[in-house]
């Protein structure tokens, strides 16, 4: 999940002129108008790298966890996301992870609570436990290991970002496409890259950007407190989303404020 706040960055620059609709100035020539977006793509790209090269120095990415982490959670190891393997085990959104392993969660301080539980499991065994609250319930849970899909995971983690550094953006898709299918459920993280990369190379992908949209409303639903980072993301994809739809792309723009609607999201 650190990827969020430097992707609300990343949207709000492609929100601002990276894809033109009718908002253009009118005594810009068409030149003059392609020079401007040359020079705002190149910014963004640049940034982007810089945020590429941050990424791959990250002491997660070094090598992969013994088994798969099952959930996308943050610091209040509250479960946003679950994976399929998980939700055929049990564990739901909205579930808060207590212990992983032998590990209790509650005794280590700082962010990092889950992931460092993860890292302290036994290489080599086939399942591991995990305990969580629903709704004032400890609940015990069995997961898969799944050591391969965990170094599947890292592997197109490590390679999404790397091709950032290179500005290899047809790569950057490919890896990220490969960690959702490891995961096997679409989550806003590699979701929030692939947009970025789709956006870098000049080539903003609707599609892509309502499935982000979509992943974080699901991300939001799970959450009962606010979750601004999330928010502003999805305002920002809208952004993104009427602007492609100005230009004379779909319109996803409208159906997904009807979900938000539906859903009780505030636009």
């Amino acid at each position: 999940m650190d990827v969020r706040s430097s992707a609300v960055v990343l949207l709000a620059i492609a929100c601002t002129g990276l894809v033109r609709g009718e908002a253009e100035p009118a005594i810009a020539t068409e030149g003059r108008a392609q020079g401007m977006l040359d020079a705002q793509l190149k910014d963004y790209a640049d940034l982007f790298v810089t945020l590429g090269e941050q990424a791959v120095r990250r002491s997660r990415l070094a090598s992969p966890l013994p088994c798969v982490a099952h959930w996308l959670a943050g610091g209040d190891q509250v479960v946003v996301a679950v994976s399929r393997a998980a939700l055929s085990a049990g564990l739901q959104r909205s579930d808060t992870l207590r212990r992983i392993g032998g590990r209790d969660l509650t005794d280590d301080p700082g962010d990092g609570r889950w992931a460092t539980a993860m890292r302290a499991l036994p290489q080599g065994q086939r399942s591991y436990a995990v305990e969580i609250d629903r709704k004032g319930k400890r609940l015990h849970l069995v997961l898969p290991c799944a050591a391969d899909d965990a170094r599947r995971l890292q592997q197109a983690d490590l390679a999404m970002w790397t091709a950032v550094t290179r500005r290899d953006w047809s790569a950057c898709l490919k890896q990220g496409a490969e960690m959702v299918a490891a995961f096997g459920t679409p989550t806003s993280p590699p979701l929030m890259v692939m947009t970025q990369c789709a956006t870098a190379s000049g080539r903003p992908d609707a599609a892509l950007t309502a499935a982000l949209a979509r992943a974080l409303m699901a991300e939001m639903m799970a959450h009962s407190g606010p979750q601004p980072d999330l928010r502003e993301q999805l305002r920002l994809a809208l952004r993104q989303l009427d602007a492609m739809h100005a230009a004379g792309g779909e319109n996803y723009a409208t159906s997904l404020r009807a979900e938000m609607a539906t859903l009780g999201i505030e636009p």
